[in-house]
């Protein structure tokens, strides 16, 4: 009964490690993921737009910039015009 008690802790603590390692995903780059969901959304969500001046003149140019939060499992990158989640992996949802 002692050894299956003691697997069972060791089981048990290995996946609250593991899932802790997986819910703050260190090797996830705050920067890089900033970059990559600029490079593949900004253009469609409205975040990066026409503005057109007082004066007439119209320019391309960054409406406001992504923000990015901790988040289970990922981060959570949003804007003032759409919001993503990156997951562990790095793939982009939403």
């Amino acid at each position: 009964m002692k050894r299956n008690t003691k697997i069972i802790i060791i089981v048990l603590i290995a996946f609250m490690l593991i899932s802790f390692i997986l819910t703050w995903a260190p090797w996830l780059d705050d920067e890089e993921i900033h970059d990559r969901v600029f490079r593949e959304k900004a253009h469609k969500d409205g975040t990066y737009g026409w503005v057109i001046y007082p004066n007439g003149t119209k320019q391309y140019e960054l409406i406001c910039d992504y923000k990015l939060s901790y988040f289970p499992y990922g981060r959570w990158v949003g804007s003032c015009e759409g919001a993503y989640y990156v997951t562990f992996w790095g793939q982009i949802i939403l």
